[in-house]
């Protein structure tokens, strides 16, 4: 009988404190009167809902062209993985100046859509992000709710 007891005790205490790291990690808030070293391990449970967004964002590459009218460049071919790959590896995080690193990829990006014959006289690299939606990633990319921010732009010289 007391193996018993004690074995719900333990088991209550296991979803006790999954839950204050679940309170946690969706509120950044510390049920009151838990000690953060109890609560560690369970938080470390919570990795997936960590770094949780309401917004998709992407990378996006643009080619201007001699009449200024911007044409969207489907990287796949410079970046030929799956969009979770390009989206982990074009955040650069290894490096701390992005900037210069983007202006290199935009050249070399401008200089081989020119070699195939696109004329572009400039290439951009932009975040955009849209609210997520329930059916697609790209359910919300509308003009309306995308919001861009330009990372680099290498004009031909």
């Amino acid at each position: 009988m007391v193996v018993r007891i004690l074995r719900q005790a333990f088991i209550l205490t296991y979803i006790f404190l999954t839950m204050c790291a679940l309170v946690f990690t969706l509120s950044k808030k510390q049920v009151p009167h838990i000690k953060w070293p109890l609560i560690t391990h369970f938080y470390a449970m919570m990795a997936p809902f960590q770094n949780y967004t309401t917004d998709n964002a992407e990378m996006m590459i643009y080619g201007q062209d001699r009449n200024g009218l911007w044409t969207k460049i489907e990287y796949s071919e410079y970046f030929p993985f799956g969009r979770g790959e390009y989206a982990i590896r074009i955040r650069m995080s290894s490096f701390r100046d992005k900037n210069a690193k983007y202006m290199e990829i935009a050249r070399r990006i401008l200089e081989a859509e020119n070699a195939k014959g696109s004329g572009y006289t400039s290439v951009r690299m932009q975040w955009e992000s849209w609210p997520k939606s329930q059916y697609d990633f790209y359910g919300n990319y509308t003009a309306e709710q995308v919001t861009k921010n330009v990372m680099a732009e290498y004009f031909a010289q």
